[in-house]
This record gives structure tokens, C-alpha cells and sequence, in this order.
């Protein structure tokens, strides 16, 4: 069992694994947490997509196909997706937060995976990974 003791804002403690030392100045904590393989939802700059948010939305039209499934059925809405933006740009564990159905999901995460790396988001200028949540609208069209 390991003892926990706040005092002044610092973290004490007699667990096995410790990332900090209570004696290190807190520019080498943070620095440290860089480090580590955490992902990070507060970020000073976000991850963003090559050439920004209009490119974004270009690279979304110009590749998003709506399944047959779905134009039978009539189907729009939004499926929202949920990614990893690695330290390195690299996009990662992609998953659905909340689908639609009728093949939309499937061609969602198709269409994330074929997207170029992102540039990173960055923490004191250092890169680091984010999740980022996407919303994708399908919309029916005669």
C-alpha cells in the first residue's frame, strides 16, 4: 500500500513506479510528461490538416463517397469520429463515437484513413499526441 501526502501542490508518495521526484524543479516534471506516451485533450496548439480547415473540408468532399446502403435507404446525418493525431502527424486508433448506419460508419473511418498526416499539436512548442473528434455529414441527394 503506498502513502499519498499533498503538500504545497506537490504529490509525495511511496508507490513503486514515480514519474516525478518531489526535488525536481517543475520545468523538468513537465518535460517528463512529455515524454511519456499520454494523450493529451489540452494542448496549446491543436493538431491541425495540411493546409487547414478549408483543405479539411475539400479533402472531405472531394473523397467521400455515400454508400449504397445509404442512398437506398435515404439516409443523412453526421458520424461522429474519434482519432489519434501522433506526436508524428500519423493518424491512429480510429473509432466511432456515434454512427449511422447503413455503411456511412465503415466509409468514415475509410475516409480518415486515407487522409495525409496532420501536423501535430503541440505542448511549449513540443509535439504531442492529441485525440480529436470529427464530425462527417453524409447527405442525401436525389
Amino acid at each position: 500500500m503506498s502513502k499519498i501526502s499533498i503538500d504545497t501542490g506537490r504529490v509525495i508518495t511511496d508507490a513503486p513506479k514515480q514519474l516525478f521526484r518531489d526535488d525536481m524543479p517543475n520545468a523538468l516534471q513537465h518535460e517528463r510528461q512529455l515524454q511519456d506516451n499520454r494523450v493529451f485533450g489540452a494542448y496549446e496548439q491543436p493538431p491541425t490538416f495540411p493546409g487547414g480547415t478549408k483543405a479539411l473540408f475539400s479533402f472531405i468532399r472531394a473523397n467521400l463517397k455515400m454508400p449504397a446502403k445509404g442512398k437506398k435507404a435515404g439516409i443523412s446525418g453526421r458520424v461522429f469520429v474519434a482519432f489519434t493525431v501522433e506526436d508524428t502527424g500519423e493518424i491512429k486508433y480510429i473509432n466511432i463515437v456515434k454512427g449511422l448506419g447503413f455503411g456511412c460508419d465503415q466509409e468514415a473511418v475509410r475516409l480518415i484513413n486515407s487522409m495525409p498526416n496532420w501536423r501535430p499539436g503541440t505542448i511549449s512548442g513540443k509535439p504531442v499526441r492529441v485525440r480529436f473528434n470529427l464530425p462527417i455529414s453524409f447527405i442525401f441527394e436525389d
